[in-house]
């Protein structure tokens, strides 16, 4: 009798925590109410940097005069930036390629008449109010050609980071609104996922190839006026509250 009473006890206790368990995973499983919200935040900053690329493009009958010219080119525009004040360490050459030029004409199209030499330096202009400057010291001492003009930021992420302020109170703020509308509560957050972009202004480059064919045509050409613009800088969350 002793040892059936102790099977029947061992039966219950085991009958009760099953029970138990299956009363946990009941409510572990019972699915989480919440509202899904995406916000979006942007803000206006002005440029402090530009981004110049300069081509040097160098014609010659041999190829040594070609290399010789471009290089002379070169260096006399980086001696000018330099004297504006841009650091050597801000310049760099980006590009550079050299080839023969082959004549045009029926049946000598094999020809060489000459050769082309060219090379591209990327600067960076630390005092925007320079860029015009920059462009134009550098038209005036060698360079014909102005490849891409474009402007950014220094120290971006400070405005990244208000941008993704003002794009959680946007979700918030919707939250609130529809749970208002339907009599809810929020309770917390269950998911926030974000991402941050930015748009780039777009500068007025026609005015610096006008300032290129001046040059070109050796007339001096009037001071390249050059607007930075602004930059928008966009984030966008998606957040999912729980609510009761």
């Amino acid at each position: 009798m002793h040892i059936v009473e102790v099977v029947k006890k061992s039966l219950l206790l085991m009958c009760v925590l099953m029970v138990s368990m299956v009363g946990l995973a009941s409510a572990a499983d019972s699915p989480t109410n919440y509202i899904s919200v995406d916000g979006y935040g942007e803000v206006t900053a002005t440029p402090d940097r530009a981004n110049i690329n300069i081509g040097i493009v160098s014609n010659a009958k041999t190829a040594k005069q070609a290399q010789q010219d471009n290089a002379a080119a070169a260096n006399a525009v980086k001696a000018a930036l330099q004297d504006l004040g841009i650091d050597p360490s801000d310049m760099k050459t980006s590009h550079y390629n050299f080839r023969p030029v082959y004549s045009q004409e029926k049946n000598k199209t094999n020809k060489v008449i000459g050769y082309t030499a060219s090379c591209s330096l990327e600067v960076v202009v630390n005092d925007i109010s320079q860029t015009g400057l920059v462009i134009d010291r550098a038209l005036n001492n060698g360079a014909n050609r102005v490849n891409n003009l474009n402007f950014d930021l220094k120290e971006p992420e400070v405005y990244s980071k208000e941008a993704l302020r003002v794009a959680l109170r946007d979700a918030r703020a919707k939250a609130d609104i529809i749970a208002d509308e339907l009599g809810i509560k929020i309770k917390g957050i269950k998911l926030v996922t974000e991402s941050v972009g930015s748009v780039e202004p777009r500068a007025d480059m026609t005015l610096a190839k006008m300032a290129s064919a001046g040059a070109m045509d050796n007339e001096a050409p009037e001071p390249t006026p050059i607007e930075a613009g602004t930059i928008e800088l966009g984030a966008t969350v998606h957040v999912d509250y729980i609510i009761e």
